[in-house]
């Protein structure tokens, strides 16, 4: 799991104005609207004796903690103490606040201290208020970790075998040569799709003529997302966006949205959604019995291929992120942290104040591999 970079947080329209509680990187935090409606992130740990907010009560655009009443403005600083209220607030009563943004109707927030100028970009998905595209969404969840959410999403060798009754074709399983393109955040591969074209008005009976569809995946370290397009010959066009956000190391909160050209009436919209859950269901029944559960950290403990391409080329990513000394190290977080004393993922605001409660989580850099 990496700090310092973007992760959706919730679909914007199920925060309110009422305090919700959110895991994300195996860390808590509670969220909610201001009396404007922007919407803000807090760590959920109060720094007096521990007392989650986000069980408390949001008083004018603070939040009240249920244990002793301290309440937390948006900025995470202490704003009052009722059993002394005169006492001059110490300057570390404050809790992290992370910078929020609302971009296609999912609230962002980001985890990480680095300074507005060198944070990572937002993805970009314009597909999404595209009038001649019907967007319909929602979540799955996964016991599986985020790394090997991404990387299935990546990969198209597995569609014959697990999506075989869906859109897979285990009879034609071959993967064409194709080339990876991308940057430091993301990449993407054009690949060539063939699955036997089907007859019906819900095209479930499979003929013997195969038809060819262009498909492009990728993925951006930010969500973290994977996306997908997909080109009918007909000329209907399909997109997939889905933020892949760790609840843990080992545990994958998926929130999606899928928009198509064709069928745009909302009666289709059930439809739609029951196929895209099933897609995510017969993934899930690989990934919760692969072992590891996570990504090798040793490119030499898989053997992968040509058509791996674009996992290696996420690996890759993930791990020049990882040598910056973004990757949380979950080994001394279990040893030295969980039971005995709270940490939390370190906000902007740490490089200006230096005085502060509660530790930072652990991370490690890891050594560069050839």
């Amino acid at each position: 799991m990496l700090i310092n970079l973007w992760y959706v947080v919730l679909p914007s329209s199920q925060l309110s104005d009422e305090l919700a509680s959110v895991r994300i990187l195996g860390q808590p935090f509670v969220a909610f609207r201001d009396n404007k409606g922007k919407a803000h992130l807090l760590s959920d740990v109060c720094v007096h004796r521990g007392g989650s907010l986000s069980v408390g009560t949001k008083v004018g655009e603070s939040v009240q903690c249920p244990y002793h009443g301290w309440r937390f403005g948006v900025d995470g600083v202490c704003t009052h103490i009722p059993a002394q209220p005169q006492l001059r607030i110490p300057t570390k009563a404050r809790i992290d606040a992370y910078p929020t943004l609302e971009r296609y109707g999912w609230i962002w927030a980001f985890l990480g201290d680095l300074p507005e100028t060198e944070r990572p970009p937002l993805p970009i998905f314009d597909w999404i208020d595209d009038a001649a595209v019907r967007v319909v969404s929602g979540h799955f969840d996964w016991d599986a970790s985020w790394d090997r959410v991404i990387e299935n999403g990546l990969d198209f060798a597995h569609a014959p075998f697990v999506h075989g009754s869906t859109f897979g074709d285990p009879n034609h399983p071959q993967i064409d040569a194709f080339e990876v393109e991308g940057d430091v955040w993301s990449g993407r591969a054009e690949m060539i799709m063939r699955r036997p074209k089907r007859t019906g008005f819900f095209r479930r009976k499979s003929t013997s003529e195969l038809i060819s569809v262009a498909t492009v995946p990728g993925f951006h370290l930010c969500g973290p997302c994977t996306t997908l397009e997909l080109e009918l010959p007909n000329g209907w066009r399909i997109h997939i966006v889905a933020a892949h956000v760790p609840v843990d190391a080992i545990r994958t909160r998926t929130w999606w949205m899928m928009g198509r050209t064709f069928l745009r009436s909302r009666l289709f919209d059930r439809r739609f959604v029951a196929s895209n859950i099933r897609i995510f269901e017969q993934d899930h029944e690989v990934l919760k019995n692969v072992r590891p559960e996570r990504v090798p950290d040793s490119w030499q403990q898989e053997v992968s291929l040509k058509s791996d391409a674009l996992q290696i080329f996420f690996r890759r990513r993930v791990k020049e992120l990882e040598q910056n000394g973004w990757r949380i190290d979950e080994d001394r977080l279990q040893r030295d942290f969980t039971g005995r004393k709270a940490c939390v993922v370190p906000s902007p605001e740490r490089q200006k104040v230096r005085s502060w409660a509660i530790e930072t989580i652990p991370t490690v850099v890891t050594e560069k591999e050839d």
